[in-house]
Parts: structure tokens; sequence; C-alpha cells
């Protein structure tokens, strides 16, 4: 029995409806056996014969809670010689013998049902790919290229405990990339993403990775929430995640995440070799920030989100009495829940990324006559007339010298993270400068008596600190204190061996 064409719709396991794209273009083949199994029938199944007619022995395997909502004719059109199978059925050894036929829709509607399915078709081959020399340096896939975030600091110090560490290419899609062969060649220990690089929305490569039994870590660098606004699939649920701000652990953990870990950002002093450049040579007397007006494609992220005008002016009376309205504070005064799948999210983070370029003009405007800005040419439109703001400068070229050089450096954390903190928080420190920054509560890593020296909570606050802490005698006992404590405990070497043992390698 044939069932009339027509879009069929399906809710997806995070909620979102969809509709069922018919043809046999919307479905892939992996191998060549003699049998033919299909992962999904689609929305018509009385076509397949028609669509695929050259293999014999059909098997199938479908998703119970796609079949659930399907209508009668649907279960009725399903050819009487077609076998189902249970998921449990579908080993490598089936797999090699099959031509297998994948729905490609599947893994956006049901991806925790079908991406491990699809892994052990995708990659029949590996119970015969022997497990990687022990005698030989671990691997560890990196994926991304040097200029991504973080990608040389994590590099050395993975090198540094190691591992011989690569870069697969990420593509568009699974796919896309060199990971499926190379899983063919080589079976890594540790996949370590840094914001879900290299990771597709749906998981599919998570389960890729699962199935060749190499570990999958994550580290949100970056407020988690926003990211996940990305993925589709609950597959992260399942890695191994790490976060710089440890107030997001409880809310990820509520959503089903199963491994949750601090791991705050550190220091990398070896990557700072350039102390003497000549951007910084009349930086002697200055009190130095360095950074953007906005992060980068911030009006593409909060595309359509409206701004909370109604509790602005609470907001802004919090931060005129040293208060923090941090994205924690924006979700309860916002009521967001859930924070995922949904994207309400991002007015919460919206609001709290216009709090932090509120407090950071503020805190500028308030940081006296020697103040000197690098960054974007936005702050000159930000800032008053007069304000020496010069041009950006390279993380890994000037900025080593500049925050050496500098009388002192000035720090605002965004409160998108509300107990974050900054790279400038264990940078400055390591070069050798002395750092002047807003309270916030992720600085209870550090030791209170050092922390207390080199806070204000108010911009009105900033001259009268900057004044007290930049003389010489100051400024060298301080900055010995802070830069002993920060090489000893805080560098990305130690970071690095967190992860491994929370990974137990």
């Amino acid at each position: 029995m044939q069932i009339r064409p027509r879009r069929v719709q399906v809710v997806t396991e995070i909620g979102q409806t969809q509709s069922l794209p018919a043809g046999p273009q919307n479905f892939d083949r992996l191998g060549r056996g003699r049998k033919k199994l299909f992962l999904g029938l689609g929305p018509e199944p009385g076509k397949l014969a028609e669509y695929f007619p050259s293999v014999k022995d059909t098997l199938y395997v479908e998703c119970p809670e796609f079949e659930r909502q399907m209508p009668e004719e649907w279960h009725a059109s399903i050819p009487a010689d077609f076998k189902r199978i249970a998921p449990e059925d579908v080993t490598p050894a089936l797999a090699r013998s099959c031509t297998v036929r994948r729905y490609l829709r599947n893994i956006r509607f049901f991806p925790s049902f079908w991406g491990p399915l699809w892994a052990t078709c995708a990659l029949p081959h590996l119970e015969n790919v022997p497990p990687p020399n022990t005698d030989s340096a671990p691997v560890l896939w990196l994926p991304g290229d040097e200029s991504d975030l973080l990608d040389q600091e994590l590099n050395l110090a993975f090198r540094a405990e190691g591992f011989s560490v690569l870069r697969p290419q990420a593509g568009e899609q699974p796919t896309d990339m060199e990971i499926p062969w190379r899983l063919t060649k080589e079976r890594p220990r540790v996949f370590f993403s840094v914001n879900f690089k290299g990771l597709d929305r749906f998981g599919e490569l998570f389960h890729l990775l699962r199935r060749a039994g190499t570990r999958v870590a994550i580290w949100c660098v970056d407020n988690p929430f926003h990211l996940l606004t990305g993925v589709k699939s609950r597959y992260w649920t399942q890695a191994d995640l790490f976060v710089t701000d440890d107030w997001f652990i409880e809310p990820l953990k509520q959503l089903g995440a199963q491994s949750v870990h601090h791991l705050p950002l550190a220091a990398a002093p070896a990557l700072f070799k350039d102390r003497q450049a000549p951007v910084a040579s009349d930086l002697d007397d200055r009190l130095v920030f360095v950074g953007r007006s906005e992060f980068p494609h911030k009006r593409e992220f909060f595309a359509g989100v409206e701004s909370a005008a109604n509790d602005w002016p609470d907001a802004l009376a919090m931060l005129g009495r040293g208060e923090r309205p941090d994205f924690a504070w924006w979700t309860q005064r916002l009521e967001v829940d859930p924070f995922w799948p949904n994207n309400a999210i991002r007015q919460a983070g919206f609001m709290a990324e216009e709090t932090g370029a509120h407090w950071r003009a503020e805190c500028l405007r308030h940081a006296g006559e020697r103040l000197t800005v690098f960054g974007d040419d936005n702050w000159r439109t930000l800032l008053d007339r007069g304000v020496d703001v010069r041009p950006p400068v390279d993380y890994y070229g000037a900025l080593g010298s500049v925050y050496a050089r500098a009388r002192a450096c000035l720090n605002m954390t965004s409160p998108l993270l509300p107990r974050g903190m900054t790279q400038r928080h264990f940078d400055v420190w390591a070069v050798g400068g002395l750092l002047l920054t807003d309270t916030t509560p992720g600085l209870d890593i550090f030791p209170p008596e050092l922390v207390r020296e080199i806070t204000f909570s108010r911009p009105e606050e900033i001259q009268e600190l900057f004044e007290r802490i930049s003389p010489d005698t100051t400024r060298a006992t301080l900055g010995k204190a802070w830069s002993e404590l920060i090489l000893a405990e805080h560098t990305y070497t130690q970071r690095v061996r967190r992860v491994l043992n929370v990974l137990d390698i």
C-alpha cells in the first residue's frame, strides 16, 4: 500500500517541529554488501523498494519515538518483506555485510538514537584496527589551527605532558572532515575541543569518536549557554565538559550533563617572548587597558533579541552601588527557563553584555588622565575626547611588552561570566606587570590578601587605587608575590594536568 505524498511532520527530541522531505536523494549509502539495511524508513516506506531495487534481504531499524508519531497509513505502507531488527542487532559484522541506506534527516530529529547506530555502520572496520602503540606518544586531536582560541597554549601544554598533538581540520558536516578517514589510521586518546570547535550540531562526530574509543572533552572558555544555542542534540551531556566559570556547573548538570568540571584560564609565559616592543616604550607612567569594545560578531549573534529596557535602571543602580548585575542576575530577572534547547537565554546574555559594555566604558571614563587604551576605533566614540586610544596589539607579539612596561594595567571582567575571569588576570602578572581589576567572585581561586590589594568595586575608586599601588616599591613587592603565584599554580601546564586527571589518563 502506497501512502499519498504529503509533508509529514515530527517533533524532535529537543521539542522542535520539522518536516520530513521525501525522495531517494534524502538517503545516503554506506558500503556495498549483499543485504540492504535501512537506518530509518523516512516518510514513504512503501516507495523504498522502488527507489533502491538492486539489493535483496532488506533489514531496517526505526526509532520508536519516530514510529509513535507516524500516521496509521505510514505503518501500513511498510513492505511485508522488510525485516525489522533491534538497534542492538546492528553490529560491525552486520554493517560490513550490508549496503546501508541512512535517512539523512534522522540525525536532526532523534540524534541520541541514531548517532551511535550511524557510527557503528560508518566505522565497521574499527574492531580490526589495532589499538595505539603504548610505546609511542599518545595522540591528542586539537581541532582547528594556530589562529584559534588558546590553540598555541594548549598545544604546548599537552606536548609537555607527552602527547602527540594533531590538528584535524573541521568542515561544515562530519562527512566533510578528514576525521572518519583518519580514524582508520590512528586512534586518538583524546579529542579536545575549545568552545565546541570541530564538533557538529547534532553529534555525529561525537558518536564516531566514541565508537573509536576516543574521550571527547569540551572546554567552554566562553559562556556555555551561548555556545549551546548552536547545538541541537543532547550529545554534549555525555562529553567531559570543562568551564572557566564554576557558576555554570550546576545549571549544566540540571540539564543532564554527566561530567562537568571547573577549569579556569591560565598563563603561558613562554608565548610572550617580546618584552621590548617599541609600542610600549612610553608607557612607564601610564594606566593601560587592552581590549575590544565588544566581542566579535556581537550584533549577528544577538540579532532579533530585544532589550529589557524596564530592568535597565535597576542594573545601573546596582553598578553604582558596586554590585554586579551579571548573567545569573539577568536570568533570574527575566525568568529564563529552561536555559536550553531554546534560545531564550540569549536575552539574558544580551543584557549581561550590555551591562558589561556600560561598565567598561564607565571605568575607562574614571581612569584618569594617564589612561592609554589599545583597542578598536569604536573606543574613540565611546570615550571622552582626548583619551589616548591606540591600535590593537598582537596577542603573541607586543602585548607582553605592553603589560610588562606599563605602570599598571586595568581589567574589567565581563558580566557574561558570573564567576569568570579574563586572560589579563594571569598574563599581566606572568610577564612582570601590575594589574588593577574589578571585584569578581571568580577571584576566590587566589589568596584573599593579594586580591584585596588590587581590586575596586566602583569606577570612582580606580584613580585612588592606581596612585596607591603603582609606586615602584609597592609595585615590585606586590608584583613579585603575584608572579610567583601565577607561575607556580596557574599556568596551562597545570590546567592540562587537571584535564588529564579528570579523564584518568
